[in-house]
């Protein structure tokens, strides 16, 4: 079976708290692991990005409920690709909240022109590359998901 990827970028509505981030997680861990999804869900300067990996359709799917949530506006698909392997089969679903800690800010920077987080300004290469180092500080335990 083939495998896709699926990058996007969305804002945060006003007021979304870390409570609402483990409501988020929580459901979707639940949910995709029944239909073999996996990624991560980054969150920062009230912006998401997100990349979901598995089949074309489960992943289609997947996306266009995520559209449907009222907890975020303005979603743009940056990217939707073909993939040889997974990036982030370690999780169903992770969340992680982005802090002002050093190696985020770094990370941050070198994607982008400032060191806030605008993934909306990202290339799809530029957003993958910044998510599996965010998961590598992520793992390293150089950052938490609160």
């Amino acid at each position: 079976m083939a495998l896709y990827r699926l990058i996007y970028v969305s804002q945060a509505v006003s007021g979304l708290e870390y409570p609402d981030l483990v409501e988020i997680l929580d459901k979707s861990e639940r949910n995709n692991r029944k239909v073999g999804i996996t990624g991560m869900l980054g969150f920062g300067d009230s912006m998401f990005l997100q990349v979901l990996e598995g089949s074309r359709r489960v992943v289609s799917q997947t996306y266009n409920r995520i559209l449907l949530d009222k907890r975020h506006v303005n979603a743009e698909l940056i990217d939707f690709s073909e993939i040889e392997c997974r990036d982030f089969g370690v999780w169903s679903m992770k969340v992680v909240q982005l802090g002002n800690q050093v190696e985020v800010r770094d990370l941050v920077l070198k994607y982008s022109s400032s060191d806030t987080f605008s993934p909306i300004a990202m290339t799809g290469k530029q957003s993958l590359h910044f998510l599996r180092e965010l998961t590598e500080l992520y793992q390293r335990g150089a950052m938490s998901n609160n």
